[in-house]
């Protein structure tokens, strides 16, 4: 496992009024964020459906490492999180993370949770929960993130030893890693009588702030002289600057638009929001020449715009998945073959019933699954059968056909040489003869099937290996086919119109002496003395002899 050393903070002295609460007669108004101390997620084993344990934990180095990365600040909190391979919509934004801190009592990571003004159902609804948590529902927290995984050999729980980047801390029913909404820090208006009866809310727990470095001795921690409300004024403004850099953090904005906003002051979120849309609109505009769209009006070109969907990234993820490769970038991978089913049919308990109403992606049926396996494992069936070698493409003719009608094979003769024409002399007419021979089309094939049993084991390995077992089934088949021109009927082929065998006496090319250097210099003589179809020219070259095909014990 690697090792990851925990120089972790689990307070600050860095004093923000977002992670105070300011009590006593005189109201502070904080706009109409409402603002909530949370557990994002807590280390051990992540719940699974059905309130069982699963095979994944999550590890205490992991949260440890993502803290001090900083993942955790300035994320967005959506209403239920997006389906795998689905992207979060912005209608279901519901506020922002920030002042995250590691709890190493807790062994989690605990912060502030900020709702936006479209979220106050949601607010009102976390009020009531938090009024009555006696009979309240499995309301939680859900992280979305990229982890780093570690198995050992034979083992079936996957433990997450790091996090590379955190999307978004989620609201949902029944989380699986015991996120919590934990307190309502703006549930009601705010106040103060005494500008140092703070309290700050660290790691879960309540304990005094210290508003100066550690060294300062107790008599200067006294109340400060001076009128109260120039102190609660100050707040305000601060805690007025420190929301307008949540929104602008917010904003996706590259980070050097971001910072040139930061160095504004503003008076309202209206005018965050105003400053954040001229801003995207300035660029795009310089960007406009370079976006690729369908359409357009003169003098614009025509041009095109697109993205993947959710369903056709699950598609390219399990292909990957078969194949042993990484998918491409910006599309997540599957975890196993059990992963994949559990996405496109809902079935959680594994009874092999479909659930639609559990399914996140559009226009998915009970049959979505099998199509997509098929899809998948026969495209690698087809780059898997070009590996192996195609020895008979040297001794045939390769044709395609409109449709699966009998084929009429047909040899033209009767031609010989072609006499001389004398000068100024009329060219006479050439008879000709043919000779026809009459094929049909076989069908082969089968298919193998996948069990529920094998999706539930997440038997992966065994899936990727039935694409080659397939491949090397049609080599073989398509070998024998070509062979048995060569080895049916005792090795004279088969039995061609005239009601003579392929090699025959009367075609003169059987012979029954065994293949010795002296016998080889007759067979290649009597080749070369084959004629034309009702002539008697000899074909000579064009019959000679170019390849020896023996079975493998005379090879």
């Amino acid at each position: 496992m690697t090792e990851i050393s925990p120089p972790y903070n689990v307070a600050s002295n860095t004093v923000t009024p977002e992670r105070f609460t300011l009590q006593g007669s005189k109201l502070i108004s904080l706009g109409k964020k409402r603002q909530y101390a949370a557990r994002f997620v807590r280390a051990g084993r992540v719940r699974a459906a059905g309130n069982r344990d699963s095979n994944i934990e999550m590890t205490e180095n992991a949260l440890i490492s993502a803290f001090n990365k900083g993942l955790f600040d300035g994320k967005a909190a959506f209403i239920d999180p997006a389906g795998w391979f689905e992207h979060p919509s912005v209608r279901n934004l519901a506020g922002v993370t920030s002042e995250s801190t590691y709890d190493p009592v807790d062994k989690a990571i605990t912060g502030t949770i900020s709702l936006y003004s479209q979220a106050a159902p949601i607010a009102q609804l976390l009020d009531e929960i938090l009024a009555d948590q006696d009979i309240s529902p499995d309301v939680g927290l859900s992280i979305v993130f990229w982890p780093v995984w570690q198995q050992a050999e034979g083992e079936k729980l996957k433990k997450i030893i790091d996090i590379r980047h955190v999307e978004s801390v989620d609201i949902v029913f029944e989380p699986a890693a015991d996120g919590r909404i934990l307190e309502a820090l703006s549930a009601a208006a705010q106040a103060i009588t005494n500008p140092h009866d703070v309290k700050h809310r660290t790691g879960g727990n309540i304990m005094p702030e210290q508003l100066n470095t550690e060294n300062q001795s107790a008599a200067s921690q006294q109340p400060p002289a001076g009128d109260p409300n120039a102190l609660v004024n100050e707040w305000l403004t601060t805690m007025a600057t420190a929301s307008a850099g949540v929104m602008i953090a917010n904003s996706g904005l590259p980070a050097a638009t971001r910072e040139r906003l930061n160095q504004r002051i503003f008076s309202t979120p209206e005018e965050v929001q105003s400053a954040i849309e001229q801003e995207r609109a300035y660029l795009a505009a310089l960007q406009e020449n370079s976006v690729i769209q369908i359409g357009g009006t003169p003098p614009r070109s025509p041009q095109i715009s697109g993205g993947m969907t959710g369903f056709e990234e699950i598609s390219l993820a399990f292909t990957a998945l078969l194949e042993g490769k990484n998918p491409p970038p910006g599309v997540r991978p599957l975890s196993g073959i059990r992963e994949l089913y559990l996405h496109l049919s809902g079935d959680y308990e594994m009874n092999g019933l479909f659930h639609g109403d559990r399914i996140s992606f559009a226009n998915v049926t009970s049959s979505t699954m099998a199509n997509m396996c098929a899809d998948a494992l026969n495209k690698i069936v087809a780059n898997e059968f070009q590996v192996y070698p195609r020895w008979w493409e040297k001794v045939i003719i390769q044709e395609d056909f409109q449709s699966l009608q009998s084929v009429k094979w047909v040899t033209l003769g009767g031609v010989g040489e072609l006499p001389t024409v004398a000068e100024g002399a009329a060219y006479t007419e050439l008879t000709w003869d043919d000779m026809k021979e009459t094929g049909t089309f076989i069908k082969k094939g089968g298919y193998l099937g996948l069990t529920l049993e094998a999706i539930d084991k997440d038997d992966t390995r065994r899936l990727r290996a039935a694409p080659r077992a397939l491949a090397q089934a049609a080599w073989l088949t398509l070998s024998k086919a070509i062979s048995a021109v060569f080895t049916d009927s005792s090795g004279v082929g088969p039995t061609m119109s005239d009601g003579d065998a392929l090699f025959h006496a009367n075609h003169a090319n059987l012979g029954t002496t065994a293949l010795t250097p002296t016998e080889y210099a007759v067979v290649r003589t009597a080749m070369r003395k084959q004629t034309e179809l009702n002539s008697a020219e000899r074909l000579g070259a064009l019959t000679a002899p170019k390849y020896i095909m023996v079975p493998p014990d005379l090879e």
